[in-house]
């Protein structure tokens, strides 16, 4: 199976007493999150998704995450490829790094 990887922005409300805690910990107890981060400048919470296709992440952000009270606005960037991750450098998995000389 392939599974479909996005990265979301979302810009949020802090609430009072809390800030950004109660969102970020409704945001992580979805079984499609991976990740979720505080984050600094033009969003606030950075949040790695993974799903079975396209529509199902869209449909996720479109049904889930925007229509959490105090989320302002999404952005939602596709991952089409992978250049290097951990445990993975190239997209055919090969380790061809450079060598460290003296």
């Amino acid at each position: 199976m392939n599974e479909v990887h996005a990265v979301i922005e979302l810009k949020i409300t802090p609430q009072r007493d809390c800030g950004f805690g109660r969102i970020a910990e409704r945001v992580s107890k979805y079984e499609q999150v991976e990740a979720c981060f505080l984050m600094s400048g033009a969003y606030d919470l950075l949040v790695f998704v993974k799903g079975d296709s396209l529509q199902d992440v869209a449909q996720f952000v479109a049904q889930d995450l925007s229509t959490i009270e105090g989320v302002l606005s999404t952005a939602t960037h596709f991952m089409l490829k992978t250049y290097k991750a951990p445990g993975m450098l190239g997209p055919d998995g090969s380790d061809d790094r450079l060598a460290v000389t003296p």
